[in-house]
């Protein structure tokens, strides 16, 4: 097993008058992550597409934390319209967001595209929380001026992956890919069973460091802090969705099993970049074991392509603001 660093806040960080979203904190990680927010106090929003399977685990939550300031906001990361009706639901009810996690996504796929024709790993993986981001940022500006932009006083946080830089992940973005060409557009699904690296589902989460790194440099002066991470190779109900998928894929890791954290374990750095003291001053770097990594992968330092992304998100997403 690999050796995880520990990190621990209790007792040291107090978020009781703190404002946190996650997304996709229903399960995995994610769930791990809203129950550590819970404990320390925090007021959380959930964002999750079954309201039943979500509720039930913050009335869990609720009881065992003693905190009932965790509440649920349905969004679903395959309609770009249901991820900004979420964000408008929250910005209903605060005026205020100190944390937000974008930790939700999808590992496998049984479909091609997104409702909206985005490449679905790119569409709900990344595209997603660029929809919910563009909706929240000014709430978040105001939540940092208000604590005189103070750095690190607010915190954004992609949960992104070592696929973003594996061996033989891609290093430049087919941007005419990720879109449907029309009713005509006879893409097939693809056989991920074959191979170890899915090229799509890497371009998601790359797509997220390249965006961490934008939006740091667009956010500077302002307080906020951005963050990118690998959360470590996670045991959850992700690898469940590959090892019945079968192929080599599923052997591969069936044969790596015993090198996987717990999702305890797979929170952590989650967490340390949410609330860490010692982060407070990084933007825009990548994180892997609760310490500041590098991403080997050279898109990192693409300048043209971390601008057109940025570009392209936005127009994208522009039509459904």
């Amino acid at each position: 097993m690999p050796k995880v660093r520990e990190f621990n806040p209790q007792g040291t960080i107090d978020l009781s008058e703190k404002v946190v979203l996650v997304t996709g904190g229903s399960a995995g990680i994610g769930k791990v992550n809203v129950r550590q927010f819970a404990e320390l106090g925090a007021k959380v929003y959930v964002v999750a597409r079954n309201k039943e399977k979500t509720q039930a685990v913050l009335d869990e939550f609720k009881r065992k934390t003693g905190n009932n300031n965790v509440f649920f906001i349905h969004g679903d990361l395959d309609h770009l319209e249901s991820m900004k009706a979420a964000a408008k639901a929250f910005l209903e009810k605060e005026n205020r967001l100190h944390i937000l996690v974008c930790n939700a996504g999808i590992a496998t796929r049984s479909k091609v595209w997104t409702s909206d024709g985005f490449e679905i790993f790119f569409g709900q993986n990344y595209l997603a929380h660029v929809m919910l981001l563009r909706i929240l940022l000014d709430c978040l500006k105001e939540t940092a001026n208000s604590l005189n932009n103070v750095q690190g006083c607010v915190r954004i946080v992609n949960v992104s992956s070592s696929a973003s830089d594996f061996p033989g992940s891609p290093s430049t973005i087919d941007f005419d890919y990720l879109v449907k060409k029309g009713d005509s557009d006879s893409r097939q699904l693809p056989d991920d069973r074959k191979t170890i690296v899915i090229p799509d589902y890497s371009v998601s989460k790359l797509s997220q460091v390249l965006q961490t790194i934008k939006l740091s440099e667009v956010l500077k002066g302002t307080g906020i802090s951005v963050y990118s991470l690998h959360p470590g190779m996670v045991q959850t109900a992700v690898y469940d969705g590959i090892f019945s998928q079968g192929g080599i894929k599923a052997l591969i890791y069936r044969a790596l099993q015993f090198q996987m954290i717990t999702e305890e374990e797979g929170s952590l750095t989650t967490l340390y970049c949410a609330v860490s003291n010692e982060v407070s001053n990084d933007s825009g770097l990548f994180y892997d074991n609760c310490a500041v990594a590098v991403n080997s992968n050279k898109a990192v330092k693409d300048r043209a392509q971390i601008e057109k992304l940025w570009t392209k998100s936005f127009e994208w997403t522009d039509s459904f603001i």
